[in-house]
């Protein structure tokens, strides 16, 4: 892991002006290296402390403990390779930076050294896909695994993986063909699951604008383990479709919400491949089934690459079918309009969706 910019992400973080895409890589970083969760309770304090006095440390005595911080920094650099496209900021004029200095005195202190680099990502380089709406990207991995990105989609690998784990991460959606082996188990990290394969195929669907997370088997078998619930493992076999729900409703039992499921196990029809809705996507197409016209939008958005709007919120949860393939952006809406009446303009590049 790089030093510098694990430290960065933590001070953005601390100071509320990390973006959402920093707190996501901030949180890929503790996947692949939990032992520096450790440091999140001590940063916690110390930000409590901080903002009940802001002198306690002068400002020239924090800038020379940064040029020292720095030092150190470049020389432990040398030993671990960088994520690529991570871009260093200078720290100094970052609010809390002071809290972040004692952290690192602190983690030495109680912890006598620096924390392990995982074997799975040491002295490997790290890459870093950012596919953009409108577009997939196909790659093959060190190992042989197949991986085809849906647009939208964050994948995070290493250039070469260890000799005892594959270690990946995805945020957005993922077709995985995995190259068997049994002494190295292929692991897929997302937000809300990790899926554990040693050979099969596979697709994940985990994006966060998304209201749930899926994983969907078409061959072999995968165990899957919740990230807030780690003791729950579940054994997945072919034609089976897990549906894990982003946000989960833990009100008292007197609310009278109805509770959200956390997640469901379901059995697909062993239809032919092209027909199953939850990889259509691999070739090109569509498909929706009873689906609310909120969740259908966003595919739609990713597809076409366009902002969507409801001017009417109604709308939202009207239910649309239908098989969609070679047809445009207008044509498609066109096709919803048949079953679900509405009216749609665009406007300065955003479409606007009304009540007809």
């Amino acid at each position: 892991m790089i030093k510098s910019r694990f430290i960065e992400l933590m001070a953005k973080s601390m100071s509320k002006s990390a973006t959402v895409e920093e707190l996501d890589e901030l949180e890929v970083f503790f996947v692949h290296f939990p032992e520096y969760r450790k440091m999140q309770a001590f940063t916690d304090a110390l930000t409590t402390e901080e903002k009940q006095s802001d002198t306690l440390m002068e400002q020239k005595v924090i800038h020379k403990k940064i040029d020292g911080l720095w030092d150190r920094i470049r020389v432990e650099e040398s030993i671990v390779m960088p994520v690529k496209e991570a871009k260093i900021m200078p720290l100094m004029y970052w609010k809390w930076i002071a809290a972040v200095l004692v952290v690192g005195v602190l983690a030495v202190f109680f912890y006598g050294r620096k924390p392990a680099v995982p074997d799975q990502f040491a002295g490997s380089e790290m890459h870093r896909i950012d596919v953009p709406f409108g577009k997939t990207k196909e790659l093959k991995l060190s190992d042989g695994t197949k991986v085809k990105l849906n647009a939208g989609s964050t994948f995070i690998y290493p250039e070469v993986f260890s000799a005892t784990s594959r270690d990946v991460s995805l945020k957005g959606e993922g077709f995985f063909q995995v190259e068997k082996n049994l002494k190295r188990p292929f692991l897929v990290h997302t937000e809300k699951l990790v899926v554990k394969v040693l050979g099969t195929v596979f697709n994940v669907k985990a994006y966060s604008t998304d209201k749930k997370t899926e994983t969907t088997l078409l061959s072999g078998k995968i165990l899957v383990e919740l990230n807030d619930k780690p003791e729950k493992k579940i054994l997945m076999l072919p034609n089976e479709k897990l549906t894990v729900a982003n946000d989960v409703e833990r009100g008292p039992k007197t609310d009278t919400k109805e509770a959200v499921l956390e997640y469901q196990l379901e059995r697909l029809s062993q239809a032919n491949t092209s027909d199953v809705k939850e990889i259509a996507w691999l070739s090109n197409k569509m498909i929706f089934t009873n689906e609310n016209f909120e969740e259908v939008v966003k595919q739609i958005e990713r597809r076409f690459d366009v902002k969507v709007a409801f001017d009417d919120e109604t709308l939202k949860k009207e239910e649309i079918s239908g098989v969609f393939e070679e047809e445009s952006l207008e044509q498609a809406l066109s096709l919803i309009k048949m079953t679900t009446p509405f009216k749609f303009r665009k406007d300065k590049g955003v479409i606007h969706l009304s009540a007809p």
